[in-house]
């Protein structure tokens, strides 16, 4: 890392799984963004010692999802994809001018270039990423095609929406949904994506940010355009259950809690009575889940985390 003080350091994504917490953080100079360095780190859970760093690389990574096996899955706006887990790919695929190295942890990493575009034949920008297993891992992009692995080659999906698609969940291999910008929500049976309408309809563009899967069936889907939350399910359709005043970039459930990353509005959680506020100090762009705890990122240009203990009601304020 470096110390000059125009070099700024982000970190994006947090990632519980198996009695670990990964993190990825960016390093850059302001208005530089598109050539970040990435890094990942990762401690366990519940430590403030040092995290270990177990990739440095001079390619701009932008998301990080961790397998139930426990291996780690990245995304690049430089259109590769990167993992631990013990994929069919290159051990070293040619990449001009492409770096890194693993400093600590001792982690095999392997990396390849997503197919071009088959409508234009560009290379795509990954975004959004998740999966169920190391055999079935989804991943949107800024041009709003999908793409999935199924452990042996790439498939691709092109809705002809050519919007970014910036979060992918699901509850099974068979029930999947994306989100994004221009009101985008898509669901995938399986087999193909489908088209679900936004219910204040197709021109309202709102940016579709975050998704939770409550008991009983449901869907929550957040929004940046006046807080909304959307309810329901892709055989039923959405309705807006309610407008919370705030901008919406992720949302968490755990434990029967909905917390909220609320950009400038800080993190918050949606009570009985309404949103309630946790942090105003915080600029939080998302907001993980974890094993009786929630994560939140901090701001732009601050290099760490939040960690809130729902055991004990404490938070932490961790860094690398």
């Amino acid at each position: 890392m470096s110390d000059e003080s125009d070099v700024r350091e982000d970190i994006l994504y947090i990632h519980e799984e198996r009695g670990t917490t990964y993190f990825l953080l960016i390093v850059y100079r302001p208005g530089d963004e598109a050539q970040a360095a990435g890094y990942v780190f990762r401690r366990p859970v519940g430590s403030d010692d040092p995290a270990e760093n177990i990739l440095a690389t001079n390619d701009t990574l932008r998301e990080l999802w961790c397998s139930p096996q426990g291996s780690p899955w990245l995304t690049s706006t430089t259109g590769l994809v990167w993992t631990t887990a013990p994929v069919a790919w290159p051990d070293e695929e040619e990449i001009a001018d492409l770096e890194f190295d693993v400093p600590e942890g001792d982690l095999t990493w392997r990396h390849t270039e997503l197919p071009a575009q088959s409508s234009n034949g560009l290379r795509p920008r990954p975004w959004a990423i998740w999966g169920t297993s190391d055999r079935d891992v989804h991943i949107g992009t800024f041009g709003g095609v999908l793409y999935h692995w199924d452990g042996e080659v790439w498939a691709q999906h092109d809705p002809g929406l050519e919007r970014p698609i910036g979060c992918i969940r699901g509850r099974a291999a068979d029930d999947v949904y994306a989100v994004g910008y221009g009101s985008t929500i898509l669901h995938f049976d399986g087999e193909r994506w489908h088209a679900i309408e936004d219910p204040d309809g197709a021109a309202t563009e709102d940016v579709l940010t975050g998704i939770a899967f409550p008991p009983g069936g449901d869907v929550l889907i957040s929004g940046k355009r006046g807080g909304r939350l959307l309810r329901g399910t892709a055989e039923q359709g959405f309705t807006v259950t309610g407008r919370y005043g705030l901008s919406l970039s992720d949302m968490a459930l755990v434990d029967g809690r909905l917390f909220l990353a609320a950009a400038k509005g800080g993190a918050a959680e949606l009570t009985a009575d309404g949103v309630r506020v946790l942090r105003d100090d915080l600029q939080s762009w998302s907001v993980v889940e974890g094993d009786e705890r929630v994560y939140f990122t901090i701001a732009t240009g601050d290099a760490a985390y939040a960690e809130l203990n729902l055991a004990t009601g404490g938070w932490r304020n961790l860094s690398y």
